[in-house]
């Protein structure tokens, strides 16, 4: 028995000595698609006043649809997002600071401090489903 107590203190004191490997993190490939590219730049040049003019630049489906279900929008295609969503923006002033752009696969993901007229600012994450072809099929702001 004390043999085998022997052998399992000297295993567990061997495997947890330190070791001399690197223990630095595997750094995210930085390069974006052209999608994800396009959304970066509008979020980064984003003005309230050319809101949709501005977004029409990022390729999307005919029936893209996009829900932020806490400000209570919803809507589908490019008229009706043109009406409803920047409607909203028009009316509340919105300002958008990118604060990081993340892809990975078909999404992409923006983190973004938003700022209303009234000044209320909300921490935003918008989450973009882009087809096989590059466009932008599903968004929701949450």
């Amino acid at each position: 028995m004390r043999n085998i107590l022997l052998i399992l203190t000297l295993t567990i004191l061997v495997s947890c000595q330190t070791t001399s490997k690197s223990a630095d993190p595997i750094k995210a490939d930085k390069t974006l698609s052209s999608t994800a590219d396009a959304i970066k730049n509008y979020k980064e040049t984003f003005q309230w006043e050319k809101g949709f003019d501005s977004w029409s630049k990022v390729p999307t489906t005919e029936d893209y649809h996009m829900v932020a279900p806490n400000l209570g929008l919803e809507a589908t295609g490019a008229k009706e997002i043109e009406e409803v969503v920047f409607g909203f923006v028009k009316e509340t002033e919105l300002k958008q600071e990118l604060v990081d752009i993340i892809e990975h696969g078909n999404y992409i993901t923006c983190l973004l401090k938003i700022t209303t007229k009234t000044g209320e600012i909300m921490d935003v994450v918008e989450v973009f489903l882009v087809d096989d072809e590059g466009r932008v099929k599903n968004i929701w702001a949450l």
